[in-house]
């Protein structure tokens, strides 16, 4: 910047002493035309390259060059300040234009005001909604609060970006994580500049930015020359990783927080960092960060479907590591899974109790794809009429905005996640403002050490041989969640992977804690021998659970309809579905209860000990009789081929998966709990096991106008119960699966 020397004349005589006035007054408006001139082009950014609670990073960049000041306070009074020399170089913009200040001894969990000062000038005034809040220190037991956006930036005056950018500046999360697909079309800076930042603005004043990268973030220069990006060059990102900025972590609270770049999926430098990162971390909470989805039942032309290689490769360690929650994007739609358990530490496919959520947060401004096909077997993903069929078994039920109440949605939406007192609560949110879809997972206080009782150790392998001796029979009692005392066998392995210690449950929002009794021939004593410490992970964890046998049956239907059961709260809304065939193998059902409320411990506990089972009545003449039942036993192991855990926890409730449909015929039972019209029950069976109807006497198999009641029966005593008007059937066998709607 050219500089200017100014001369006022000495004062001398009166018209002299004007002169010097005139000259005076022409030096200040000068002065103040050079201060006005300052101005902020980019930014202020809030970052955190430390990952440090007691750190924070200021980033703004001016169209005049000069040095760096942040005046910083835990009010607008201010009273602190930093001040960094003019940058001699830029990664971004001219030299001298650029301004990263860096504040250090800051208090963890905080709120500090500041005003942004360049060459003495303010750029940034102080005032009440400029100020940014400081990490939790870590293991902090605090509230946390952060959104996540996907799929975003994507500009051209996109009225959608803006309204979940003016939703997310009015509810002022302190974090704001991305899982990608920042700056549409290649991110570019001026694709940066004009598609994402300048919707932005407001909330990037307050809120520390945590992005992950996309494929359009790299567009312009490539995957692998991703270092020379606009994302890794303009923000400050923590470099805690073998290629830093890329990849990173960091902790806020009781929280592990990992970003990946999925662009680089699979190779092992980030598949082995990854692994370590959540193996070594105790926090209560682990969230991961990434772009491509392993799971998508999105559909459309532009849709692209479920990722592969990143769910073969990653899918295994975050549920090995407990990750509670993987967010996901590349499909611009909201989708929840289920609970996923499909493999085995090492990467192997099955069920061993260890798994994750996903939900894929990609509404947040480029062009929405379709959610979710579905049809009487379940949701499915097909793009394209000629596209090969794929069933979305991964989505989980109870989104009323979805087809059918399947948790895959076609709307604009970011994600906001609350942590209060060891219950997490996740919400997807439309641009209008209205919540689609909540999660909540509930953990545990952490507890030192599991109680054993009386004097009988656990002996813990691999390392040192105990040396057991036959003694009277005792239990060792874990303590877990509920009070639930399972009994273990005399030798309880532990692989120093899984996590050995019972205080945290496995699933997300009911603590379910399977029970089972063991009864040992012989208590171990342990010969004295060094003390094995195997690598503890305090989320969801292994409990010493023994393989149930499916023999718990259903209580019988009886000889009438069961009083008193749980009912839809608005009617019309429960489903009957019924193809009875001579040729049975084309038999199919299908009964939907929803609309309910009821809470999770309704449910009993169908991974060990709670049966159910599906009660058709027909009704002729006023007099009800049962034509078919179904039962559905606890536990069990269902596939022939591939033998899992027929029955598995959900964040909402259970569902009972069984491909071979072995038991009547039924392969598939979901019972999702929640209040006020959220709860649901789902029951599909089909093929030669289905029972047909059967009439009684000589009455007449679903009659005109007759009434037919589906019940759903525990084996607690608890029933769930939908009626129905009857069409005529076209044969005692056959009803070609007409929808009955619910009774008004």
């Amino acid at each position: 910047m050219r500089s200017h020397s100014l001369r006022c004349p000495d004062p001398g005589s009166r018209s002299q002493r004007r002169a010097v006035l005139l000259c005076l007054v022409g030096v200040l408006l000068l002065l103040a035309q050079s201060a006005t001139a300052q101005t902020i082009t980019r930014g202020p950014i809030v970052q955190n390259p430390d990952a440090l609670a007691t750190t924070m990073t200021l980033v703004w960049w001016t169209d005049v060059v000069g040095d760096s000041t942040v005046e910083y306070g835990l009010t607008t009074g201010l009273g602190s300040s930093v001040t960094e020399p003019q940058a001699g170089s830029c990664d971004i913009g001219s030299a001298g234009t650029c301004h990263i200040v860096t504040l250090t001894g800051l208090t963890a969990g905080t709120r500090y005001h500041y005003q942004l000062k360049t060459n003495g000038v303010v750029v940034q005034a102080v005032s009440s909604s400029i100020y940014f809040t400081t990490f939790e220190a870590p293991g902090s037991s605090n509230d946390l609060f952060f959104t996540v956006i996907g799929d975003w930036g994507e500009g051209r005056g996109a009225t959608e970006e803006q309204q979940i950018s003016d939703l997310q500046n009015a509810a002022d999360p302190p974090l704001i994580m991305t899982v990608g697909d920042n700056a549409y079309e290649n991110g570019t800076q001026s694709d940066w500049d004009d598609n994402a930042l300048a919707y932005y603005v407001n909330p990037m004043k307050r809120a520390v930015f945590m992005p992950a990268l996309g494929n359009h973030d790299l567009n312009s220069v490539g995957a692998a020359n991703w270092v020379n990006s606009v994302e890794i060059r303009m923000f400050e990102l923590p470099e805690n990783s073998p290629e830093p900025e890329r990849y990173y972590s960091f902790e806020h609270g009781d929280a592990l927080f990992v970003v990946t770049d999925s662009d680089n999926c699979c190779g092992s430098t980030q598949a082995n960092w990854i692994a370590s990162v959540l193996a070594a971390s105790t926090r209560t909470w682990k969230f991961v960060f990434l772009h491509h989805t392993p799971y998508s039942c999105a559909n459309g032309f532009a849709s692209l479907g479920s990722d592969a290689d990143v769910r073969n490769t990653w899918g295994p360690l975050f549920e090995q590591y407990g990750v509670d929650v993987v967010f996901t994007g590349h499909d611009h739609i909201y989708e929840r899974s289920i609970y996923l358990d499909e493999f085995l530490i090492g990467g192997g496919a099955g069920s061993d109790g260890l798994g994750t959520t996903y939900v894929m947060t990609g509404g947040g401004g480029a062009p929405l794809d379709e959610d979710a096909k579905v049809d009487g077997s379940g949701p499915y993903r097909m793009p394209f009429f000629f596209s090969p069929r794929e069933d979305c078994y991964w989505l989980t039920n109870g989104c009323p905005a979805g087809p059918s109440g399947w948790c895959s949605i076609e709307q604009y939406q970011y994600t906001s996640v609350r942590v209060t007192n060891n219950t997490m609560t996740l919400e997807g949110i439309n641009n209008g403002g209205s919540v689609f879809d909540t999660l909540v997972i509930a953990k545990p206080t952490p507890t030192p050490a599991a109680t054993i009782t009386p004097t009988p150790t656990v002996t813990v392998t691999p390392t040192a041989t105990p040396t057991v001796t036959p003694t009277a029979t005792a239990t060792a009692t874990v303590t877990p969640t509920a009070t639930v005392t399972p009994t273990v066998t005399p030798t309880a392995t532990v692989t120093p992977t899984a996590t050995p210690t019972p205080t945290v449950t496995v699933t997300p929002t009911p603590t379910v804690t399977p029970t089972a009794t063991a009864t040992p021939t012989a208590t171990p004593t342990v010969t004295p021998t060094p003390t094995v410490t195997p690598t503890v992970t305090p989320t969801p964890t292994v409990t010493a659970t023994p393989t149930p046998t499916p023999t718990v049956t259903a209580g019988p239907c009886g000889f009438s309809p069961l009083p008193g059961c749980h009912v839809p709260l608005e009617p019309g809304k429960a489903k009957l579905q019924w193809k009875a065939r001579d040729e049975t193998t084309k038999s199919k059902f299908q009964w939907k209860w929803s609309r309910g409320d009821v809470d999770i411990a309704a449910f009993g506990d169908p991974i060990t000990t709670t049966g159910y089972e599906v009660c058709i009545w027909d009704e002729n003449a006023d007099v009800p009789r049962l034509t078919a039942s179904m039962r559905i036993p606890a536990g069990g192991t269902c596939g022939a081929s591939k033998p899992k855990p027929c029955w598995k926890a959900n964040s909402k409730g259970y569902q009972y998966k069984d491909r071979d449909r072995q038991q009547d015929g039924i392969g598939t039972l979901r019972l999702k709990a929640g209040p006020a019209g959220k709860a649901s029950v789902l029951v599909k069976g089909k093929a030669a096991a289905l029972p047909v109807p059967t009439a009684v006497g000589t009455q007449l198999l679903f009659a005109q106008d007759s009434r037919v009641t589906a019940q759903l029966v525990s084996t607690t005593g608890n029933c769930w119960e939908a009626e129905f008007i009857a069409p005529a059937a076209k044969n005692t066998l056959d009803i070609k699966g007409r929808e009955f709607k619910d009774k008004e």
